[in-house]
């Protein structure tokens, strides 16, 4: 009761310390929001609010804006955190299904532009040649016309007779087109590998919602029984068949520039692994023209983006124009073994177990950094070594999951 009695006055005798600390904290929960670290589902409804209004003045356009602004038939929005790369990112259900819709920036210049006062947009010719060249500067992809009049289309088998509305058709492609994870989603459907488009509302699409593998809290401890030990060996055999596909499903290997563990997913029988965040995969020769754009360097580290690393020519001063290392290296250091420092594990990786026999532990490492450096390995781990790693793996899961399948 003296407490309270007296907090008026200490406050008003600490004023300024207390104003200094909400300043900080008010600063500190904005900033929280404002790069997606924290959300509420208020934020996604807003941005649902925001979609409809644009489609109600016929400023955008797609096959969801009607189930969310009319039918009502998409609901139950959740928002989605640490998605710093997205302004919005939040699911919602939809016929019983759930589906994660992600917005897309709009902050690059229009495909529109006036001439004489008249509003010009491109012609079909022109514009088919544009999503071409998108492609190709973006994926170092030439793409094969069908599939370039494909991706010209909200609706793939569909052409939009109606002229203001193929002209907003092709403002909202535009800047669609602009996005990374857009664009693998859209153009790679045959390789089951990415999340599947679903359709698109505005500058706003939506992909099938895969269970992120990090809600396993069972993947982040030493301590676990045989049967933990049996799912992260499952879960670590799909994701080397998975980053298998990365390398020889396309004309090139794709590149993870940010691998983490909360970026695979499954699909709901949790029979087959995909990747969830594409803002960061680049086919080879892309990542290998970024670091031969690096104007200078002085050390290796320098030379790197993200995940995906070159080293530093000192003759020069100057990148390699190659990707040094690879997604399975970075897999084995920061999924499969965990964060080190010193060589030391101080947070216990995928494979990291009370169960990890010896040779296991042995072949991890060596994948993890094949030429023993004392810095970040930028070496890919030959196939001697990813054969091995397989094989090891294979052989455990089998023996381990067959325990339990009796």
């Amino acid at each position: 009761m003296l407490l309270t009695r007296r907090l008026p006055g200490l406050l008003y005798t600490y004023r300024y310390s207390v104003y200094s600390a909400g300043i900080i904290f008010s600063t500190a929960v904005y900033f929280l929001f404002k790069w997606n670290v924290l959300c509420v589902n208020l934020q996604a409804w807003q941005h649902v609010k925001r979609m409809c209004n644009l489609y109600e003045q016929g400023l955008a356009i797609g096959s969801l804006c009607a189930p969310l602004c009319i039918s009502k038939d998409i609901h139950s929005l959740t928002c989605h955190s640490f998605q710093a790369a997205k302004e919005a990112v939040f699911s919602a259900e939809w016929h019983s299904i759930r589906v994660v819709f992600k917005s897309v920036s709009r902050d690059i210049q229009a495909i529109h532009w006036y001439e004489n006062g008249v509003l010009r947009y491109p012609t079909e010719k022109e514009f088919l040649s544009t999503i071409r060249t998108i492609v190709k500067r973006k994926l170092n992809l030439t793409l094969a016309y069908d599939t370039a009049v494909r991706l010209s289309r909200l609706k793939p088998s569909y052409e939009e007779k109606d002229l203001s509305k193929r002209h907003q058709e092709i403002e909202s492609l535009w800047y669609l087109l602009q996005d990374n994870e857009y664009l693998l989603s859209t153009i790679f459907t045959d390789k089951d590998i990415f999340p599947q488009l679903i359709g698109t509302c505005g500058s706003y699409f939506a992909v099938e919602y895969l269970e992120p593998v990090s809600s396993m809290s069972s993947f982040f401890s030493m301590d676990d029984n045989r049967e933990q030990w049996g799912q992260r060996l499952r879960f670590a055999v799909q994701i080397l068949d998975l980053i298998d596909s990365l390398e020889t499903s396309f004309r090139e290997p794709f590149h993870l520039c940010d691998i983490k563990l909360s970026h695979f997913g499954y699909v709901r029988d949790k029979k087959k692994l995909k990747f969830i965040d594409l803002d960061e995969v680049y086919p080879r020769s892309i990542i290998s023209n970024y670091f031969k754009e690096i104007d200078t360097c002085r050390t290796d580290d320098d030379c790197e983006y993200m995940d995906c690393r070159s080293t530093c020519d000192k003759s020069t001063g100057h990148c390699r124009d190659v990707v040094s290392n690879n997604n399975l290296q970075v897999v084995c250091e920061k999924i499969f073994l965990g964060w080190r420092m010193s060589n030391t594990i101080i947070v216990p990786g995928l494979l990291m177990s009370q169960h990890t026999p010896s040779d296991l532990a042995s072949i991890l490492r060596q994948c993890a950094d094949p030429k023993g450096e004392t810095k970040k390995a930028r070496t890919m781990p030959d196939e001697e070594v990813k054969k091995r790693l397989y094989t090891i793996l294979s052989e455990i899961e089998q023996s381990v999951n067959s325990d339990f399948f009796l």
